[in-house]
């Protein structure tokens, strides 16, 4: 996602989800993920900036939290398997160091047979 704009998000779902079924959900977010330890051309520390917090529901039910550290690459990416017990939509929501909050969803719909 390199030159995307801080924040701006993905989720990929399979094509096709049947009930019952377990998937694989990944997402992709940009950001710097700055650690602190580096510093500009011109000699100026760069601050740290990083996603510190995810946080994903499925409906209105929280399935998963993250909490990383400027230990994360750029451009981070989420992976986790998830049951498809239900039609909802799928919620993440990254906070940055910054106080900055992102947010991206996608709705979880069963396959007709």
């Amino acid at each position: 996602m390199s030159g995307a704009p801080i924040g701006e998000a993905r989720i990929r779902l399979p094509d096709r989800i049947t009930r019952g079924e377990v998937f694989r959900v990944t997402s992709i977010i940009a950001h710097p993920m700055d650690t602190g330890f580096f510093r500009t051309a011109d000699g100026r520390p760069i601050p740290a900036f990083f996603i510190k917090d995810v946080v994903i529901t499925y409906g209105d039910q929280p399935v998963a939290r993250f909490e990383w550290t400027s230990g994360i690459s750029r451009d981070p990416v989420v992976s986790f398997t998830l049951r498809a017990e239900k039609e909802a939509p799928l919620t993440m929501v990254w906070t940055d160091s910054k106080g900055g909050v992102y947010r991206q969803s996608a709705d979880i719909a069963f396959a007709s047979a």
